[in-house]
């Protein structure tokens, strides 16, 4: 992933220090931030910079489809760099995110599958709730059944 200014000249963003310092830290990260999380990382690097700009920077991104934010069940909004279509796996213990790779056959299954009846998709997020290996393992190996929501059980 391109973690230069070029991708946000590339978009027409105004390029800010504000604005370029976030583009970095999320596109070298790999993983899922909190506006929170950004703001606390940036201020080591830019120590006047506000919360509010931090929530700015975001949007500009985000409008400019260099960054995608996602809306768990639980927790603030969490923002990455705009990277291809992926499951969210949330363990119910520690809270940790996890996000494998989906190969894009599944992708394109699950996207033909919502697009029956004509609905065109937009945005798509998968979320799964369980628990990770560590917490699971803390268990002693204890498992539960899958519960797909709308199924009785």
């Amino acid at each position: 992933m391109d973690i230069s200014e070029k991708p946000l000249k590339e978009k027409g963003i105004r390029v800010t220090p504000q604005r370029a310092h976030v583009w970095r830290l999320l596109a070298e990260s790999g993983t899922h931030m909190s506006a929170q999380e950004i703001w606390e990382r940036t201020r080591e690097v830019l120590p006047g910079m506000e919360l509010s700009t931090v929530y700015r920077a975001l949007e500009a991104l985000r409008e400019a489809n260099l960054v995608v934010e996602s809306h768990l069940p639980e927790g603030p909004a969490l923002f990455e760099a705009h990277v291809s279509p992926h499951p969210h796996l949330v363990c119910e213990r520690c809270g940790e995110v996890f996000h494998p790779e989906a190969s894009p056959e599944i992708i394109r299954g699950l996207l033909a599958a919502l697009a029956v009846g004509g609905f065109e998709v937009h945005e798509l997020h998968v979320v799964a709730r369980g628990l990770c290996p560590g917490c699971l393992g803390d268990e002693g190996g204890k498992r539960g059944g899958v519960r797909v929501e709308g199924e009785r059980g």
